[in-house]
C-alpha cells in the first residue's frame, strides 16, 4: 500500500512540475507579446488606439497567468503536508520531494520582488 502511494505522488510530481514550469513560460510569452504589440504599433506610426482593445485583452491573459503562477506556489507549498498526510515522509528522509528553485540561497543573484520593493 505504501509503495502504491509512492508510486502515485512519483507520478503526479513531474506533472506538477511541468504545469508549474509552463505557468512561467506562458506569463513571460504574453509579457512579451504584450511588449512587441506596442513596439511595432511606434514603429508602424500606427495611431495610438490601434489594437486598443486586443492589448486589453492581452493584459488581462498576462493577469491571469500571474494569478495561476501565484496559486501554483501556493499548491506547491503544500507538498510536505500531502507527503505527511499520504504517510511518505519516510521514505525522502531528509530530501525534499521538490525540485530546486531560483530562489535558493546559493542564487543570491535572484532577488524576489517583495525584497526589491
Amino acid at each position: 500500500m505504501l509503495n502504491q502511494r509512492k508510486q502515485a505522488f512519483d507520478t503526479i510530481q513531474p506533472l506538477f512540475h511541468a504545469a508549474e514550469t509552463k505557468t512561467d513560460q506562458a506569463a513571460a510569452d504574453a509579457a512579451t507579446l504584450i511588449a512587441e504589440m506596442l513596439r511595432v504599433r511606434q514603429h508602424a506610426r500606427l495611431p495610438i488606439s490601434a489594437g486598443q482593445d486586443m492589448l486589453e485583452k492581452l493584459v488581462a491573459a498576462l493577469g491571469a497567468n500571474v494569478a495561476a503562477r501565484k496559486l501554483f506556489i501556493e499548491a506547491h507549498a503544500m507538498t510536505p503536508a500531502l507527503v505527511k498526510e499520504l504517510g511518505l515522509e519516510r521514505m525522502f528522509g531528509d530530501g525534499s520531494p521538490c525540485p530546486k528553485t531560483a530562489f535558493a540561497t546559493d542564487h543570491p543573484e535572484v532577488v524576489s520582488i517583495v525584497r526589491a520593493a
